[in-house]
């Protein structure tokens, strides 16, 4: 009987013990979920729009639409949804300094991250071209 017991014991423990190291539920920080994805060209983008510049001030973003500024917002974006990045990016100026355009105070690589984030926040859906 003892016998049996052991046998039975030692075939449960061997059935188990795969299943328990399949179900992903493994050492620390290692758990059965899957880890969410990071999009690192947002995450850039995003840290470029909130950066502060050299003297310490942080740019604010607005749309030019006819004469008037106005910030960014799902709103104010609606003109340019599935339009070109050219018109987007024309119309694009500093809010503290109206008449200087976002693409003139920042580099190229900068400029590509902050476009892809505004692109991807607002879902813009911009159109090359």
């Amino acid at each position: 009987m003892r016998q049996h017991l052991i046998t039975f014991i030692t075939v449960f423990a061997v059935l188990i013990s795969p299943l328990a190291t399949a179900s992903g539920g493994g050492g620390f920080g290692q758990g059965g979920f899957s880890q969410k994805k990071v999009d690192q060209q947002y995450e850039l983008g995003r840290s470029y729009y909130k950066s502060k510049q050299a003297d310490g001030s942080t740019l604010t973003y607005c749309l030019r639409n006819g004469d008037s500024l106005s910030k960014l917002s799902r709103k104010s974006v609606r003109p340019f949804k599935k339009g070109p990045v050219s018109a987007f990016v024309d119309n694009l100026y500093s809010c503290n300094n109206p008449d200087l355009k976002i693409s003139e105070l920042v580099n190229d690589d900068q400029g590509e991250a902050i476009l892809y984030y505004l692109n991807k926040r607002f879902k813009l859906k911009l159109q090359q071209g």
